[in-house]
């Protein structure tokens, strides 16, 4: 039976449509994930006259921008405007105040995020967490002031408290949402690497600390039976998640946030937690006291997780450098070393167990590797090192040919190429040099063995 051929056209056109729908899923999901928190963010505000204290899609907006190439963003804001347009129509609002508040939200967050990607900056470690911050503070307060001047002008609410509330509910939702959807988005399952068993299993340990002490903190009474304190246990979750911050890295902290702030908002609507009796004392709002509980956490997750990954690229960038380095100097033919003239030890750089046969090991202290020096040689060796000072500049110093003698009797020449350093009283502080190999000798040592 033959198989079918298909026609190139076909099989052009194919592809595209596999294109276009590839396009088209992502922009699905974000106005999926943002119809889903609008409606659990007005599900715990409740009723509200002119802004709630909740707004979680405004986390979503921001994340889908940050995620999505510029070129596809025409898509994923008709599907977010549709979205909320749609969100609107469940709960009984008018259509034009619905298209306003799309532009106001939506159209605010899509231009912040333009200015920040067009900064010369990648958007990771440190730099993300800044760009993140000017997203977050700019798209809110510009939104807010927008929001806030429209209420004032045609429901006569106040201006300041309504801007307040706008801006923290959008400021609390991007540094909520954002760095989980960020973080896990790219996310990839490797076979091996990863975080070692021992950080794996204290981070699971921190992090079920977390749900535990978020218990503790905003529905049981043992806090208080126990230890007689109250609001003070809000802190601990703080502690745990810096901890899953450290152990986990940025997707760890930023989940222990979304799983806090998730318990958090779900018993402060029931009625329940610290913040709840805290307003019972003053005049406050108990969702606007969350709130601010809520971004201290997650802007300690995100500064340590940041550092946590700035400090693992630098290990990574040293590590990498020092590779080629070592290669060069394999390549090449030569080891570089550096004296401690007051230990008597020798630190190497270069592939010393290639060149030589012997293990860098044994090469550690000064008396061992003259040892490795011919006969004839060590003593000007020595000398050349530890005890040579001249009037004349360092710099201009001769390279000196010398041999070695290895353990089989085979001799090899080298050359010596070293400056010393000293203290202005002439104290030796530091001898650093290189040893360049003849390849030829090389050769013919390895073909002997």
């Amino acid at each position: 039976m033959e198989l079918p051929h298909f026609c190139p056209h076909r099989q052009i056109i194919f592809r595209e449509s596999n294109v276009k729908s590839n396009n088209l899923a992502a922009p699905l999901l974000w106005a999926a994930l943002y119809f889903v928190f609008g409606f659990v963010s007005h599900a715990l505000n409740g009723s509200f006259v002119a802004t709630g204290y909740i707004w979680l899609p405004a986390g979503i907006t921001v994340s889908a921008l940050l995620l999505t190439p510029t070129a596809r963003w025409f898509p994923l804001l008709v599907l977010l405007f549709a979205a909320q347009i749609l969100l609107g129509w469940l709960e009984h609002r008018e259509l034009w105040r619905m298209a306003l508040f799309c532009l106001d939200e939506i159209g605010v967050a899509a231009v912040a995020v333009w200015l920040v990607r067009r900064a010369p900056f990648p958007m990771e470690g440190l730099f993300f967490v800044r760009g993140l911050l000017m997203v977050g503070v700019g798209a809110s307060i510009v939104s807010g002031l927008f929001g806030a001047a429209w209420f004032t002008a045609t429901q006569g609410t106040p201006f300041w408290p309504t801007l307040r509330v706008w801006a923290l509910s959008d400021l609390v939702g991007i540094l909520i949402m954002t760095p989980v959807l960020a973080s896990w988005s790219q996310f990839r399952a490797t076979r091996s690497g990863g975080i070692a068993r021992t950080e794996f299993l204290l981070g699971l340990a921190s992090f079920i600390a977390v749900i535990a002490t978020a218990y503790l903190a905003f529905d049981s009474e043992l806090d208080r039976i126990i230890f007689d304190i109250d609001f003070s246990t809000t802190y601990l979750p703080l502690f745990f998640i810096a901890l899953v911050a450290l152990l986990w890295g940025g997707r760890g902290g930023a989940l222990s946030v979304a799983v806090l702030s998730l318990m958090a908002f779900v018993y402060n609507s029931l009625g329940r937690g610290p913040f709840v009796e805290l307003v019972r004392l003053n005049s406050s709002n108990a969702l606007l006291e969350l709130q601010i509980y809520l971004a201290v956490a997650s802007l300690l997750s995100l500064l340590i997780s940041a550092l946590k990954t700035t400090r693992e690229q630098l290990h990574e960038d040293v590590a990498r450098w020092k590779s080629n380095v070592e290669l060069a100097l394999t390549v090449s033919r030569q080891l570089v070393y550096s004296i401690d003239p007051d230990k008597k030890t020798i630190a190497w750089s270069g592939d010393v167990q290639s060149l030589l046969g012997l293990p860098p090991d044994t090469l550690r202290t000064l008396d061992n590797v003259l040892k490795l020096v011919h006969p004839l040689d060590q003593h000007r060796l020595r000398q050349r090192w530890l005890e040579e000072e001249s009037g004349d500049s360092d710099d201009v110093r001769d390279d000196m040919p010398f041999r070695l003698l290895l353990a089989d009797g085979k001799i090899i020449a080298a050359i010596d190429m070293s400056r010393s350093l000293r203290d202005p009283d002439g104290s030796l502080v530091m001898v650093a040099g290189t040893w360049h190999f003849n390849g030829a000798d090389l050769a013919q040592g390895r073909s002997e063995k």
